[in-house]
């Protein structure tokens, strides 16, 4: 609810504009969905501002069910949705449940927890005591399952290799 919406650049503004006006009209189609399929509300759920731009409020949704569209699509948008877990392992097969796996992250002060939550979870990138966004250019990126279509990862060597057309030339001497 305290987060600064604005323009990108400006000092203090914590979240910017959906990309374009479509982004925007999803952004506001999956709090819809949201709400028709039953989610609580918790904050957010329109638009900002009054400039007329692209601007979504940071909404989040709790009680959310892993079968909820808003938890089985990737929004790519300021659309957070709670899933409640009884324990690590359930968590972790709600996680794996869902159809795409871009990134995951997990908060544990526990290394042996931290370890089991990244071995067992289907997701591309997985953090630790991080937010899931952002990335570090020099490591591979991209996800698994539906997920970037589980066919490149975009930094680092694997970029490379995916931008690389690789030819093979034997000769003989003679």
């Amino acid at each position: 609810k305290n987060l600064k919406v604005g323009f990108g650049l400006e000092t203090g503004v914590q979240m910017g504009p959906a990309v374009d006006q479509s982004q925007l009209e999803t952004d506001l189609e999956y709090i819809e969905v949201g709400q028709k399929e039953g989610a609580k509300l918790l904050a957010g759920g329109g638009r900002a501002g009054a400039d007329g731009g692209f601007f979504v409020q940071p909404t989040v949704f709790d009680n959310v069910d892993v079968d909820m569209r808003i938890a089985q699509e990737e929004i790519f948008g300021p659309v957070i949705s709670i899933i409640r877990a009884k324990n690590l392992d359930d968590a972790i097969d709600k996680a794996n449940a869902i159809e795409f796996g871009l990134s995951a992250g997990v908060v544990t002060n526990d290394l042996k927890r931290a370890f089991e939550f990244a071995n067992r979870i289907d997701a591309g990138v997985v953090k630790v005591n991080e937010p899931t966004t952002g990335l570090a250019l020099q490591a591979p990126f991209g996800g698994f399952k539906n997920s970037s279509a589980n066919t490149f990862k975009e930094q680092g060597q694997a970029a490379i290799e995916f931008y690389t057309r690789t030819k093979t030339i034997y000769m003989g001497h003679g």
